[in-house]
């Protein structure tokens, strides 16, 4: 009996192809599905039955050996190759996966050919994507596997004529598009949505599928890449492998692009030629669970929909219904958000629809018209208002679930563990923590998110506190995203749970580290996430750089993370007495190194030393050592009179000493009448000026002294001078406060204007005393 074969082109993520497919093998009852999907992930499949395997979800294969090799296969419930999937097994038919396995496309060269055949100019993602193209995560430096071309046509007139070279190089369009065009659309994914996505299951519908692209690939006779060729090569292989072992019905199950060439007779020398000598490495795989957003196109994903909530909804509602469904779940999520949406709103919402869809000559609304009539009449017309139906129905912010039994590297495991020790639940939708680091619950949380970001997972992403007082307060951005599982799986070669990897992780980056700067920000770090086996490595190198150093700059730098390492050794109970010896030896070598490393400066190089000064002298402050906090003054008192320190530091270093009333007004005012002595030149005159005022006109406000000297320098400056250096002295004031402002020019205005001398023959003392008895009796004496 010859054997029967059907092949099945579907859209991969389609809810309507899915509706098909499902009634096309109810009515094929084939014996066996070939499924478009690596071979090597065949095995795995098989846990996708699992009940408590929710979508989307995906299926991650990789390369042991190498995690940077490693490739996403998404499934959403409306996905038709999870609906075969799970067909077969209701109905007990085997299930194949088919296509080119990923352990021969990581073992390929990276120099692949892009196109073969025909040079035409480079293409962009088509809408018939591959399925299981690896997917590169965003805002990730990580190779994720071979990116998978899909064929594009140039731009061509509704008769079929080919434009010439230079508009065929300027516009690109996926095959589809071409269809569309013929339709009448200008966009081939509007098209393919409104003609078969939205349109009921028919089992008829792969045989009209099947022509479209048959026609469309003799017409247009594109390249396509070696990548691609080879994957319809092994395809053809495994459908000759399979039809010799004598299955009746036979079902193939692909992206509609490839079926017209899925056939057995095609290319048997060729096919068997092209595979010969591939490169094999070992694969490993797991489920992990996936998002909307990263279904979506919008995340980049070559096979990404549009709107993989509303496709969900399109699939598992009745067609007759989904349109109110939809309206009404639009209603009811306004009105969480205290947003007006009554029913009658959604009821008008649901007539407009379908009179937009009736005009555009549609059976059915889509989401065009979903949103349009939404933004009308639930958003005023303002769409603005709709941006969180946009987020949830549309793209949704839906995350899957994995069974925990699924296979796990030990990192995997642990991470779990710590996340359901904390009682932090990965989710798709962006959240706020805040946490009291005094609570034992909130603590761990901490260490848990700063352990996990050294191990470079950025889970949380943190924020400043604004109103908080004291350091127990931290503040943490929570999205979780499907690449973490990848990136967990690569900081698996560090440690087998959480701390041993992140305090591995901690000493590596140490012993790389080139400063002492980096070492000491990356200490912080470590109390942060309370990396008790890291502390001794990390101070260790810490007093190596220390030792060697001779840059005052590098100790001025790392002085600060160092001293926020010792508070937090009080917020988070953690011991810090090596890092406070390291301290202790570093202030003194700070003071002796600090004044020849002010002396000679050009104004640049003072400008980029002057926070790194600041920073430090608050730093010595929070230590609370009178011995160093002496040291440090007597270092700043150097700066401050050496003739030859940089103006802008040796101000500073007077305003510094002045605040901590280490320098009295009287002193203040002689070191300022100094500054501005004719003997020095403008410009240090200037600077000197701009450090000591630094971000505070109080010193000016409250010491009349030192207003008066600078009010006197400026009265004597040449006008020539006085024009030259306005640009200088707006510099030095222009961190004040406008209040500020306004009353250093009040108290100027003050001076330029004496005070007018009462005569006493203005004054009429008879017709005064002729007030006071009616005085004392409005005053009751």
């Amino acid at each position: 009996m010859p054997t029967d074969l059907r092949l099945f082109g579907i859209r991969h993520h389609g809810p309507g192809s899915a509706a098909s497919l499902v009634h096309a093998l109810d009515a094929y009852q084939p014996d066996v599905v070939l499924l478009e999907c690596p071979a090597d992930a065949e095995a795995a499949l098989a846990a996708a039955l699992h009940p408590e395997m929710v979508p989307p979800v995906a299926l991650l294969v990789y390369n042991p050996k190498q995690h940077q090799q490693a490739s996403f296969l998404p499934f959403a419930e409306f996905s038709p190759e999870w609906q075969a999937l799970h067909w077969c097994h209701r109905h007990g038919a085997h299930l194949r996966c088919f296509d080119l396995p990923m352990a021969l496309r990581f073992g390929m060269p990276d120099e692949v050919p892009d196109v073969a055949s025909l040079p035409l100019p480079p293409s962009e993602p088509a809408l018939e994507a591959d399925f299981n193209s690896p997917t590169e995560a965003p805002d990730q430096g990580v190779e994720l596997g071979l990116e998978a071309s899909s064929p594009s046509l140039p731009e061509r007139g509704l008769g079929g004529e080919a434009p010439d070279q230079d508009s065929a190089a300027e516009v690109l369009r996926d095959p589809i598009s071409y269809l569309a065009e013929l339709d009448g659309y200008a966009d081939g994914e509007r098209w393919w949505e409104l003609r078969l996505e939205q349109a009921p299951g028919h089992a008829d519908t792969f045989a009209v599928v099947l022509d479209l692209m048959t026609a469309l690939r003799e017409e247009l006779n594109l390249p396509e890449t070696e990548e691609t060729l080879l994957r319809e090569a092994f395809m053809r292989e495994t459908l000759r492998a399979t039809l010799r072992q004598g299955y009746q019905r036979v079902a193939v199950v692909c992206g509609a692009w490839h079926a017209p060439v899925l056939q057995p007779e095609l290319l048997k020398k060729e096919d068997k030629a092209r595979l010969k000598g591939l490169k094999k490495v070992a694969t490993a795989a797991t489920w992990i669970p996936w998002t909307f957003e990263r279904l979506s196109t919008a995340s980049g994903y070559g096979a990404g929909v549009g709107s993989p909530a509303w496709y969900e909804l399109l699939f598992t509602t009745p067609r007759a219904e989904v349109v109110t469904h939809w309206m009404v779940r639009a209603a009811r999520l306004l009105r969480t958000r205290d947003l007006d949406a009554s029913a009658a709103h959604a009821i008008e919402g649901v007539r407009l629809a379908h009179t937009l869809a009736a005009v555009r000559g549609r059976e059915l609304p889509g989401i065009e018209e979903l949103q349009e009539a939404a933004v009308a009449i639930l958003g005023g017309g303002y769409p603005e208002t709709l941006e969180l139906v946009q987020r949830e129905l549309v793209v949704g912010e839906r995350l899957g679930a994995v069974p925990p039994e699924q296979p796990a590297t030990p990192l995997q495991q642990d991470v779990q563990l710590q996340q359901k020790a904390t009682r932090l639940k990965p989710e798709a939708t962006a959240r706020t923590l805040d946490l009291d680091l005094r609570k034992e619950l909130d603590l761990s949380r901490s260490h848990l998110l700063h352990r996990l970001r050294l191990l470079d997972i950025r889970w949380g992403q943190s924020r400043r506190a604004h109103g908080k007082a004291g350091t127990f307060h931290e503040l943490w951005e929570l999205q979780w995203q499907p690449e973490y599982a990848l990136q967990v799986l690569d900081a698996g070669r560090w440690g087998n749970t959480v701390l041993t990897a992140a305090a591995a992780r901690a000493a590596s980056r140490a012993a790389e580290a080139p400063d002492l700067e980096a070492v000491s920000q990356l200490l912080e770090e470590a109390l942060q996430a309370d990396l008790g086996p890291a502390i001794g490595a990390l101070v260790a190198r810490l007093e190596t750089l220390s030792a060697g150093t001779r840059d005052v700059t590098h100790l001025l730098a790392a002085l600060p993370p160092l001293v926020n390492v010792l508070r937090y050794g009080n917020v988070r109970r953690t011991e810090t007495a090596q890092v406070a010896t390291v301290v202790h030896h570093l202030v003194p070598r700070l003071c002796i190194g600090l004044p020849p490393a002010c002396t000679g400066l050009d104004y640049d190089a003072a400008r980029q030393l002057l926070p790194r000064l600041e920073g430090s002298h608050q730093a010595i402050r929070l230590l609370q050592d009178e011995a160093q906090e002496t040291d440090w003054y007597a270092a700043l008192a150097v700066v401050l009179r050496n003739p030859a320190s940089s103006g802008l530091l040796a101000g500073a270093a007077g305003r510094l000493l002045f605040d901590a009333h280490r320098l009295s007004p009287e002193e203040a005012a002689t070191a300022l009448g100094l500054a501005l002595s004719p003997a020095q030149p403008t410009s240090y005159a200037t600077a000197w000026l701009e450090g000591f005022l630094s971000g505070s006109a109080l010193l000016l406000l409250h010491h009349r002294p030192l207003f008066d000297l600078l009010d006197d320098w400026l009265g004597t400056l040449p006008e020539d001078t006085f024009r030259e250096i306005v640009p200088l002295l707006r510099r030095a004031f222009t961190d004040f406060s406008l209040p500020e402002r306004r009353q250093l020019l009040d108290l100027a205005r003050q001076d330029a204007q004496p005070a007018l001398a009462v005569a006493e023959e203005d004054f009429d003392l008879e017709r005064g005393l002729r007030v006071l008895p009616g005085l004392r009796e409005l005053l009751g004496y």
